[in-house]
């Protein structure tokens, strides 16, 4: 029995860190968008993989209601500077794609899409790095 005590806090050590990792992560990359649009997008992308980590390890219990942070964090970041139309479709659809994956989706085939939710994000933010703003104030 001690081996699966042992698995379990270092599992949940893992969770906790990449919480830590993404809460960090959000704040020094909305700190840095101003002054640094591609150094904040690469330290939103190690908060967008912290925050589904968590919400991978802390599965059905809290992790189904936390996926959703990584993704509206991830429509923030790549749609800063651009048109607040874009803006707001962009939270729009961080939040169906979430509904649709973790609690429609999930009550038809018994899973809840986080393996389908960080592929997306980090296409989301390739096209960002590739298609910087027009009026990014801070050149990187």
């Amino acid at each position: 029995m001690p081996d699966v005590q042992i698995e379990a806090s270092v599992l949940f050590g893992i969770a906790w860190l990449s919480f830590a990792v993404f809460f960090v992560g959000v704040v020094a990359g909305t700190v840095l968008v101003g002054r640094a649009y591609r150094l904040a997008l690469a330290i939103f992308v190690v908060a967008t993989v912290g925050g589904f980590t968590f919400s991978y390890l802390a599965g059905f219990s809290i992790g189904r209601f936390t996926a959703v942070l990584p993704l509206v964090i991830t429509a923030f970041a790549v749609t800063q500077y651009r048109d607040l139309r874009l803006q707001l479709a962009a939270q729009a659809a961080a939040i169906g794609i979430y509904v649709l994956l973790a609690w429609i989706f999930a009550e038809q085939v018994h899973f809840w899409g986080i393996q389908f939710e960080l592929p997306l994000s980090l296409i989301a933010y390739a096209a960002a790095l590739i298609l910087p703003p027009g009026k990014n104030p801070a050149r990187a």
